[in-house]
């Protein structure tokens, strides 16, 4: 089983810095984003600790400028997960559905940890299972709808993600085994 973990607002503080829609084109800005130490905590552990899945950066890069949004997110990586190495890092383009980037393709049981609720419905109507990163701006109804399906907020404890997670993963297991027997 496969987990693919969205960057921006959901380990690092992107929408925290002051004009982030405007500074997101300086240099700099994606490398020295601050992490949600909770959420990095726990798919650091993931990564680690789990043969049940395997743990996937899926994070969109903006094209053209910055040049350097990229080798800028990769940094970052490097400094909070370490863990998760170049082969599990897919960059997107925005604008493009995240599931048209996974290796293989889209699976029912891959799971997709975002913020952003375009990004979540696009998973799930593609067929797999989308996953709202709560964090500490969204999630509140200001734009949009209030995303009706699975939860896990990304300022709970690193042990609290994990567990949500071995959870989620669970009922998919069980429910997939069920329809075996059937």
């Amino acid at each position: 089983m496969r987990i693919f973990v969205d960057m921006d607002g959901t380990l690092a503080r992107f929408h925290d810095e002051v004009g982030y829609l405007e500074r997101m084109y300086e240099k700099g800005f994606f490398s020295g984003l601050k992490p949600f130490q909770q959420a990095v905590q726990a798919i650091k552990e993931l990564a680690c600790d789990s043969n049940d899945y395997e743990i996937f950066i899926l994070s969109a890069t903006v094209d053209g400028e910055p040049p350097y949004c990229c080798d800028e997110k990769n940094q970052w990586l490097d400094r909070y997960c370490p863990e998760i190495d170049q082969a599990h890092r897919l960059f997107t383009r925005i604008g493009v559905p995240k599931s048209e980037y996974i290796p293989g393709g889209i699976q029912s049981d891959d799971i997709l940890w975002d913020d952003y609720n375009k990004n979540l419905e696009e998973w799930d109507s593609d067929g797999g299972i989308a996953v709202k990163c709560k964090n500490n701006i969204n999630h509140k109804g200001l734009r949009g709808p209030i995303w009706q399906g699975l939860v896990v907020e990304n300022d709970i404890s690193a042990e609290s993600i994990k567990n949500a997670f071995s959870e989620i993963v669970c009922e998919v297991a069980q429910s997939s085994d069920e329809e075996w027997e059937m």
